[in-house]
């Protein structure tokens, strides 16, 4: 689990889950080597329950976070609604607890999109798909997330790298991360994956280490959602998230 995965300055506590049937989808993204490039991703699962008095504390603390100073309308919804206020801070409290050696507390709600669920699924899979030894990884990856969060049950988000000083940004060709965010089972899966090149070394995942083909994408694809998807997100919504963060892609 990750190192200070219990503590959040941003407010309120993320608790890690261990989870078996994911162990296998993060041996392999653990150090993957294509060519002169390192790709290295991570997929973990937290729940958004609190105890009483964290939930308290988070409310007070969220009221006057952003109610008051934060656009009206945000990703997650209303910034004057309190279930879109407490969505930003487990966004934020998971983000801190994946990677204890940055400080996310101070992102603000636009650095967020939602994203539909077979636009995560084509960014995911022509990303992955070079590095598939075994044919049959991008439908078991796929396969075990769903066990874990209900993929279609889930609301899906991104933070938008700053380009400056996140894990995301720093000498990376290129990245993603999406949260699975199930608001029934209060969980949070996230799934991460930056590839660098060898040269640069870097690995966004260090500090935690030390703690503790086309057509197989297409496959993978009409394997999940022939048995039923959400709808697509219109154009325009594909093209501002594109945009706005595939320009590393």
């Amino acid at each position: 689990p990750p190192p200070g995965g219990e503590t959040l300055e941003a407010g309120g506590t993320m608790r890690y889950l261990e989870e078996p049937s994911l162990e296998a989808i993060n041996n392999f993204l653990a150090s993957r080597e294509a060519g002169d490039r390192l790709v290295q991703g991570r997929v973990e699962l937290f729940s958004c329950k609190r105890p009483g008095d964290d939930e308290r504390q988070l409310s007070v603390m969220l009221e006057e976070k952003y109610q008051q100073h934060q656009p009206q309308r945000s990703p997650m919804g209303p910034m004057s609604e309190a279930a879109a206020r407490q969505l930003l801070v487990d966004l934020i409290s998971t983000m801190n607890a994946s990677f204890p050696d940055y400080d996310f507390s101070s992102i603000t709600p636009d650095q967020f999109v939602a994203v539909e669920f077979p636009m995560v699924m084509h960014r995911v899979n022509s990303h992955l798909a070079e590095l598939t030894e075994a044919s049959t990884f991008l439908q078991e990856l796929w396969t075990d997330m769903d066990k874990v969060v209900a993929l279609r049950n889930c609301e899906v988000y991104s933070y938008v790298p700053d380009m400056l000083g996140d894990p995301f940004s720093e000498g990376s060709l290129w990245s993603f991360n999406f949260f699975f965010f199930n608001k029934d089972m209060k969980r949070i899966l996230y799934f991460t994956c930056v590839c660098t090149t060898r040269l640069h070394g870097g690995n966004p995942y260090a500090l935690v280490a030390e703690s503790n083909d086309g057509d197989e994408e297409d496959a993978a694809e009409d394997a999940f959602l022939e048995e039923g998807s959400r709808s697509g997100g219109s154009e325009q919504e594909a093209e501002m998230y594109h945009a706005d963060y595939d320009e590393t892609a």
